[in-house]
């Protein structure tokens, strides 16, 4: 019964901190993409809500990161309020061993993990692929409501675009196009008489289909060679000219695949001869990151134990300094498994296995009362 008390006094005391440092870390992630979001909302003329649904859509990869970061901040600060108020060493008088307090911690950290593999195997690549699919909508919205009657329109890549006429159909009637001349490429106008917006949800593509219309081309070197050519159908690709462009891609990313969907790209690529490392990297990814939940609960315990002095701000400031240094050992590994210098899954293991070993070391130590910080 003894036990049954601690064990919920103990994981009581993480729970605020937990929260506290959770919400915080998460909030500076949303900081960093509200900027993009608000300028969808006041420069490409997307709806709040629709903003909204973008956001949803992004949060599981936030939480996916700052849920381990929150339950480092949650371990720390309440072993080191535990041990700064000497209440670990009443237990012990009471003849309560350390592991007791620290098993079911361990226990709930290895819950944790799990759930977390769930969320990153299932929730995160539905969060990926719902994000660019509404993205691709916003986008063959905005192509339909950028061209306007009687208005040169300059949105889109490398054309201008003058329209007669616009029915509610999005249907145009008299539609002349300009291109910008570059260096590999000659400027040409293109003139219809009909032309309609397509999309295709599969490539993730957004078109202009022009009809019954003419080619017109001159040579930029010999201005007196011109070309015309006349043609049934036509189509242009529309990309607009702002930070929705690069948010769609017409492939499945491995971010928006499961470990089975992975486990198969990984194998199909292999046999086609084509480098895995970029997906033996994503494939391990998804399963050690939700284990720093368990290597930050190690090294937080160890931590919170070690350090007299009393104090959140500290165990707050200490807990940046290690995910500041956990995610440059997880980047490092991203780049050196991806480039083929390290083995991907070790290369994504190794900053579990670093904060593993440098946390039972101290955890060792502290038990042993051979360091006190």
């Amino acid at each position: 019964m003894k036990i049954k008390i601690i064990t919920k006094y103990i994981l009581k005391e993480m729970v605020g901190p937990f929260f506290v440092g959770f919400i915080l870390f998460t909030l500076i992630f949303l900081s960093d993409k509200m900027t993009e979001l608000t300028d969808l909302v006041i420069n490409c003329g997307v709806g709040i809500f629709t903003t909204l649904q973008l956001l949803i859509f992004i949060m599981p990869a936030f939480l996916a990161i700052t849920m381990p970061m929150g339950v480092l901040v949650g371990v720390m600060v309440a072993f080191n309020r535990l041990n700064s108020d000497n209440e670990i060493i009443a237990m012990k008088i009471s003849g309560i061993h350390i592991r007791t307090l620290i098993f079911p911690v361990l226990t709930a950290s290895l819950i944790g993990s799990f759930i977390m593999i769930g969320w990153n195997n299932y929730v995160l690549p539905w969060g990926n692929s719902s994000f660019k699919n509404l993205v691709y909508k916003i986008t063959s919205e905005r192509a339909s409501l950028a061209i306007q009657q009687k208005v040169f329109v300059s949105d889109f890549d490398k054309f201008v675009f003058y329209v007669d006429e616009k029915d509610d159909k999005n249907t145009f009637k008299n539609i002349i196009v300009f291109t910008q001349e570059t260096e590999n490429e000659p400027s040409y106008f293109i003139s219809a008489k009909t032309g309609s917006i397509h999309s295709d949800p599969m490539e993730k593509a957004v078109y202009l289909r022009l009809e019954d219309g003419t080619f017109h081309q001159a040579n930029p070197k010999e201005r007196n060679l011109y070309s015309r050519i006349k043609f049934n159908s036509y189509d242009i690709n529309l990309d607009l000219k702002n930070k929705l462009a690069g948010m769609v891609s017409n492939e499945k990313s491995a971010r928006e695949m499961d470990l089975t969907e992975l486990g198969s790209e990984i194998t199909k690529s292999f046999q086609k001869g084509i480098n895995t490392n970029n997906l033996k990297v994503e494939y391990h990814k998804k399963i050690a990151i939700p284990f720093a939940c368990t290597a930050f609960t190690i090294i937080g315990i160890a931590l919170g134990i070690s350090i007299r002095v009393k104090g959140r701000s500290l165990s707050f400031l200490i807990s940046l300094v290690l995910i500041l240094f956990y995610y440059f050992l997880l980047i490092a590994g991203e780049i050196t498994g991806s480039g083929g210098l390290l083995i991907p899954w070790l290369a994504m293991w190794l900053p579990n296995i670093i904060t593993c070993i440098a946390g039972v070391i101290l955890l060792y130590l502290s038990i042993r009362e051979k360091i006190s910080l």
